[in-house]
This record gives C-alpha cells, sequence and structure tokens, in this order.
C-alpha cells in the first residue's frame, strides 16, 4: 500500500503520536509520504525523525494564491473544480468562517495533494485532526479519484470556531465523506455519534493512541524520587498547569517535602512563572521548558509521579487522551489527572493513580499529598499502570489495527476500479 499523510505541519514536537504511527506503519511495510499544508515551526526535532524514510512534501504558501482566481463565490469556484463533490452543498460550506484567500488558499493546496497523489501512486489519504487538513485531504481524495478517512483528536471536533451548529454541520459532512473514522477515545466516539445522530457506526472506530513499550519501559535505578511530580504539555489553558502551581502552594502549607517539574512551553509560560513567583514557590516548582523524548525518558526514569490537572477550555477545547500519561504508564508511574474527556480511560482511579475534579487545585494537592505520604502505595499504582499500558496503549498492537483498516480500503477502492 501506498498511503499519503495530509497534516497541519510535520513533523511538530507536541505531536509525537502522528510520528510514532508513520513509523510504525513503516514498519508494516507500508509505504508512506507525508503532504505538509505548512512549514514546520523552528522547534527541535525528536530522534526518532532521523529514522523516517517518508519523504515530506510542503505545499504552496498562501502567497501564491495571489496569481490565481479559483474562489470568487461558487459559480466561479463550481467552474474551476470538477463536480467532484454532492452538489447539493454549496462549495463555501466547505469553508464556513473563512475569508475568501484562505478558502483559494486551502482549496489550492488540495489541488496540489491531489496531483502528487496522483503522480506518485498514491492509493488512500489520511488526515490528522478534523479540520483544514482533513478538508485538504477529502477534496484531494475526490480529485484524484481516491480514498481518504482521518483521526479525530480533541480541539479539533470540540473547539467553536464558527458556533456549533455550523461547525459540526461541517464535521458531520467530513464523516460522511470519509471511507473511515478513527477518533482516540470511546468519549470522542460518543461524541461523533452524536454529531452524526447515531449515523456512521460502523465506520467510526476508535483506536487508543499507542506508546513504544520498547522505549517507554521501567527503569531500573538504585535510586528514584518519590517525592517528584512531572507535568508534561504545552503550556496552554486545556493543559490546567495554573491549577497544578495552586496545589503545590496548599502542599507547601502541609509540610511535606516534594519537587515539581513542569516540562513545555508556551503562551502561558510568563503568567505561569509570574504566579509560581508571588507564591514563594520558585525553590519547589521549575518550569523546564521543552524536552525531547529521549530527555523525557530520563526525566521519568527518576521515578515520581505524573500530574496532568487537564480542564475543559472556554472554547470547549480539551485533551483527547494525553500521550504523557501513557508514557508515563508505561515506564511504571502512578498517575493523577482529572475526568476529563477520555482521561478516564486511561487512568483508573485507586488503581493506576488518582482522578480528581478539574479546576479543584485542593483536591488536587490532597491526591499529591496521597502519592507523598504512602509511597509503597504510589509504587504498586505505577506497576499496575505499566500492566494497563501492555494490554491498551501498545503502538505497534494498535497501528495494526489502523492498517487492517487501510487495507480494506484500498482493497474496495482496487475492487471497484477493476469491476
Amino acid at each position: 500500500m501506498k498511503i499519503g499523510y495530509v497534516l497541519k505541519r510535520f513533523p511538530r514536537f507536541s505531536e509525537t503520536f502522528v510520528l510514532n504511527e508513520i513509523l510504525a506503519l513503516e514498519r508494516l511495510g507500508v509505504t508512506v509520504e507525508v503532504f505538509s499544508l505548512m512549514p514546520p515551526p523552528q522547534e527541535p526535532r525528536h530522534e526518532t525523525f532521523a529514522t523516517l524514510r517518508a519523504p515530506v512534501f510542503y505545499l504552496p504558501k498562501s502567497g501564491v494564491v495571489e496569481k490565481y482566481r479559483i474562489f470568487q463565490g461558487d459559480a466561479q469556484a463550481a467552474r474551476s473544480l470538477p463536480e467532484v463533490l454532492d452538489p447539493a452543498v454549496p462549495l463555501s460550506a466547505w469553508f464556513p468562517g473563512k475569508q475568501p484567500r484562505e478558502a483559494a488558499h486551502l482549496t489550492l493546496q488540495a489541488a496540489g495533494v491531489a496531483m502528487l497523489a496522483s503522480a506518485r501512486g498514491i492509493e488512500h489519504l489520511h488526515a490528522h485532526f478534523a479540520s483544514n487538513a482533513t478538508t485538504a485531504a477529502l477534496l484531494a481524495a475526490r480529485l484524484a479519484g481516491i480514498g481518504y478517512s482521518f483521526t479525530a483528536h480533541a480541539r479539533d471536533i470540540f473547539h467553536t470556531y464558527v458556533d456549533p451548529a455550523t461547525d459540526d454541520a461541517l464535521r458531520y459532512r467530513k464523516i460522511a465523506e470519509a471511507d473511515f473514522v478513527v477518533t482516540v477515545s470511546e468519549y470522542n466516539r460518543t461524541h461523533l455519534l452524536r454529531i452524526t445522530g447515531g449515523r456512521y457506526g460502523d465506520k467510526i472506530h476508535r483506536i487508543y493512541n499507542g506508546v513504544d513499550l520498547r522505549r517507554f519501559r521501567p527503569a531500573r535505578r538504585s535510586e528514584h524520587h518519590p517525592h517528584r511530580f512531572v507535568a508534561v504539555g504545552r503550556l496552554v489553558e486545556k493543559k490546567g498547569f495554573r491549577y497544578l502551581v495552586e496545589a503545590c502552594h496548599h502542599l507547601q502549607r502541609s509540610g511535606l517535602n516534594y519537587q515539581c517539574l513542569i516540562v513545555g512551553d508556551g503562551p502561558e509560560r510568563e503568567a505561569l512563572s509570574h504566579r509560581i513567583g508571588e507564591l514563594a514557590l520558585t525553590d519547589r516548582v521549575q518550569l523546564l521548558g521543552s524536552r525531547s523524548q529521549a530527555a523525557l525518558r530520563e526525566i521519568l526514569a527518576d521515578g515520581g509521579t505524573m500530574v496532568l490537572p487537564a480542564v475543559i477550555g472556554t472554547s470547549g477545547d480539551r485533551d483527547g487522551l494525553p500521550t504523557v500519561l501513557l508514557e508515563a504508564m508505561a515506564m511504571a508511574l502512578p498517575v493523577i489527572s482529572t475526568r476529563v474527556a477520555g482521561i478516564p480511560e486511561i487512568v483508573v482511579d485507586g488503581e493506576t493513580g488518582r482522578l480528581v475534579p478539574e479546576k479543584d487545585p485542593r483536591l488536587l494537592a490532597e491526591a499529591m499529598a496521597e502519592m507523598l505520604r504512602d509511597p509503597e502505595r504510589a509504587r504498586t499504582w505505577g506497576e499496575q499502570g505499566r500492566k494497563r499500558a501492555e494490554a491498551l496503549f501498545d503502538l505497534d498492537r494498535n497501528v495494526s489495527r489502523l492498517y487492517r483498516y487501510f487495507e480494506k480500503a484500498v482493497a474496495q477502492r482496487r475492487k471497484e476500479q477493476t469491476s
């Protein structure tokens, strides 16, 4: 099989799950080529990127749109594109909330993907995130006469872009047009079924994000640090790190010895740093910035507890299935998190860690104190977490399921073309 991946940006430091998935497909013998709508951000790259065989093609930047007039009202756009979509749906309905120039840019990129896919023998297109990348993959697949699918994660299906009705109508059409849809939790699958009114349940599949259990495994070191808490993620609202800082303030009052490391970067860094200073926590809470996967493994290998106080953001955005929780459990660390989105499908309260309500720093602090006061229980929860990771979140096993969906879709398309 030759599969084309359509992505907004590739590679992206915070989206290790995409890179890991492609690498796992390559191990299964799939030829993958990547079509990136935007250049990668100026940030470090994970060491595993060097092992990627897939070529990466970057689509034209927005400036080239000025040279073309392909989207000045539905009538002219319709004359510029083959009639490959439902004629009852106006072309503008695929670009709600976008300015004509933005829609033209995305349309041009889709045409570019279609031409590349046709020239390079791509048999199926797959996008990650049900937003612009999926729109481009859908249009390109129709232009090229091949199938398409996408993986839905979090912001792409929960965030309000225009208004809830308009956003969900577009999501519905993307699901209807897809050969199949993958999402990363049962929570998300239920949400997508609600959007579709219960239709298309036979082609909306839950496949958990996976973790490479060979690379993330319990460390064998003589010295561990059970008094440490590690939080990993972009410094954005939905991660809830502001509540972690407040929880550390409550924990400080208990007199317990602890250290909290926050790994990641983002727009909330300055505000978090300011609050840490205000609460006189600079000797307890450190902002470490971004770290590679190798460096993160070293941090997790020193032991402690993973904390992710995830919240539902003001726009509805939330974490889908945080990879950092899977990585921590794979390394036999206990986990503290919240009952948001798919997190309860990862963490079993009282068995692999603790789940607390979102936006409640006092209860978060109590859960952290429990880990400090009973390190033996925390160790047992970590061991149970490793077993759960082996059972549910093995990268190769989960990507093998995705492979079978690709295989079925490609086989069906081949059959249609030869009949």
